[in-house]
């Protein structure tokens, strides 16, 4: 059954019924590398192994799903309380991690119910199997599937990030990150690879989390302070990487950003008949692509965090309706800032919608024209840049 929205949603249409028609959700979680003093044996959470999703992660990726349970079945009655495969599509790339955190998400979106059905929805006596237990397909990304040009070789991506260098807003920048390398390469007694030393900040957020105290006892240098540094050292760094500049970007005559921003909005989906029919489709990914749908979107203010990144279990939602009446498409856009926050509508916020709270769809179909990657990404990322 699809959904009527009246007029109290959706500000400034009030002489048209709404139809909510289809929902597109990403979400991400983080996790951390080898680095001293936690190593791989110290990381027992998950099955065990760095990389893995914890148990706390899977807890707030839950509660996430329980927020989505929230709107789409329970206030807006647009998915049924069952998981049901003609509505519901659900897909991760192939991490251990992210793909956890899809079960984690969908565990909380349909959890055991009366609704679940014994014998039909789930196996009953003579078996022993938990009432109303029921599992929602995870579809994983194969390996010529990527979702976006940094989580699979592209040569063309890596001539970007070279060339940006060559731009009076990024090089400053840059050589901020390589200082503060430095000094914690020192505390580190590392004498190689000084200057590249990029792993710390990412996996300090990750440490302090379960091993903060540990942290403090083995290192007397360490503090709130470096740790929000390296925060902030980074955040424009990794901004330029998704192709998110506040100045011109264009070097040779080619706008570096631009061409980042549509290598990592690449994210290949098969639009089967299949496919068409469902309600919402989701999507469990990583930070950076998380980020880069917000960059594309013109909205990554909206992240709120030091590093820039998205925070912990949050996500993006685009809610796609139709004006029953005119037949006219428009969209939403709403995001979950942290795992200790709601879901918000930021539609009046995004640079494409004008500040209206609901946006022609044909406004997302024209950026999305300038972002596809032509004539695929396979082919791009093996093109020239110049």
């Amino acid at each position: 059954m699809k959904l009527y929205v009246l007029f109290a949603l959706l500000a400034g249409y009030c002489s048209a019924k709404i139809k909510l028609e289809f929902v597109q959700g990403v979400s991400f979680f983080l996790t951390l590398v080898d680095l001293y003093p936690i190593y791989e044996d110290d990381w027992v959470y998950g099955g065990g192994g760095l990389g893995e999703l914890t148990g706390k992660g899977m807890g707030e990726m839950n509660e996430l799903g329980r927020l989505f349970r929230k709107r789409y079945v329970n206030e807006l009655h647009f998915l049924q309380p069952k998981y049901v495969s003609r509505e519901v599509y659900i897909r991760s790339t192939d991490l251990n991690r992210t793909i956890i955190s899809a079960n984690s998400l969908a565990y909380g979106f349909f959890p055991p119910s009366l609704y679940d059905v014994p014998d039909v929805d789930y196996p009953f006596k003579p078996f022993k199997w938990q009432p109303g237990l029921t599992f929602v397909p995870i579809h994983v990304d194969g390996p010529d599937q990527c979702a976006a040009a940094q989580n699979c070789p592209c040569p063309r991506y890596d001539i970007l990030q070279s060339e940006m260098l060559k731009l009076p807003e990024v090089l400053p920048k840059f050589q901020q990150v390589v200082l503060l390398n430095r000094q914690v390469a020192a505390y580190y007694n590392k004498t190689s690879g000084v200057d590249t030393f990029y792993e710390y900040p990412d996996t300090w957020k990750c440490q302090r989390a379960y091993f903060n105290t540990t942290l403090y006892q083995k290192f007397p240098w360490y503090n709130e302070q470096l740790y929000r540094q390296s925060q902030l050292v980074y955040a424009p760094v990794k901004g330029f990487l998704e192709g998110n500049f506040a100045d011109s970007s264009v070097v040779n005559g080619v706008d570096i950003g631009h061409e980042m921003r549509v290598l990592n909005c690449s994210a290949q989906s098969n639009c089967s008949s299949y496919l068409k029919k469902l309600k919402f489709y989701g999507y469990s990914f990583h930070d950076n692509n998380v980020y880069a749908a917000l960059v594309a979107l013109g909205i990554p203010q909206l992240t709120n965090t030091d590093d820039g990144w998205p925070a912990y279990a949050s996500g993006i939602l685009l809610e796609f309706y139709r004006d029953t009446e005119t037949n006219d498409n428009f969209f939403k856009v709403l995001y979950r800032e942290s795992d200790d926050t709601e879901i918000v509508d930021v539609t009046n916020q995004v640079p494409i919608c004008n500040g209206t709270s609901l946006c022609p769809l044909s406004a997302l179909q024209t950026l999305a024209q300038t972002l596809k990657p032509l004539p695929d990404i396979t082919t791009l990322c093996n093109s020239p840049v110049f």
